[in-house]
């Protein structure tokens, strides 16, 4: 019995001696609150860079890189190691660009619409623009 007693007081002397020395290893836990400025900061800077990883990966924009000698993978990583205040130029940028349009389509969109308008009405009977349409 009392070999038991002096096993248990060894036991529990290296198990508090351990536990000491982890809690001194061990740095304590900080909380602070977080701003919900600091929150939507973080969330719009993920969605910009989200915005670029998709820019990068439609295909004219791969075949322009290519066209210009840099490689889709190493355009993605320079993309990757940017700034938050690189990323908002950038995908301003890309926002001012134009989605795929000129002024010469919008021109002839334009007259295309106005033409097809102006048949309706004198096929109506409420314009005389055009002598080739009769007239009911």
């Amino acid at each position: 019995m009392r070999r038991s007693r002096i096993f248990r007081k060894a036991v529990a002397s290296i198990i508090t001696v351990t536990f000491c020395f982890l809690s001194a290893i061990v740095a304590p836990a900080h909380a602070t609150l977080i701003d919900t400025a600091d929150i939507l900061t973080a969330q719009e800077n993920d969605m910009a860079r989200q915005k670029v990883a998709q820019f990068l990966n439609r295909q004219d924009v791969a075949q322009h890189l290519q066209a210009l000698g840099v490689d889709r993978e190493e355009a993605r990583a320079r993309v990757a190691t940017m700034t938050a205040d690189e990323i908002n130029l950038l995908v301003n940028k890309i926002d001012q660009l134009p989605a795929g349009g000129d002024v010469v389509s919008l021109l002839i969109g334009a007259a295309v619409i106005a033409f097809v308008v102006l048949v309706v009405t004198d096929i109506m009977g409420l314009t005389d623009v055009f002598t080739f349409i009769k007239k009911r």
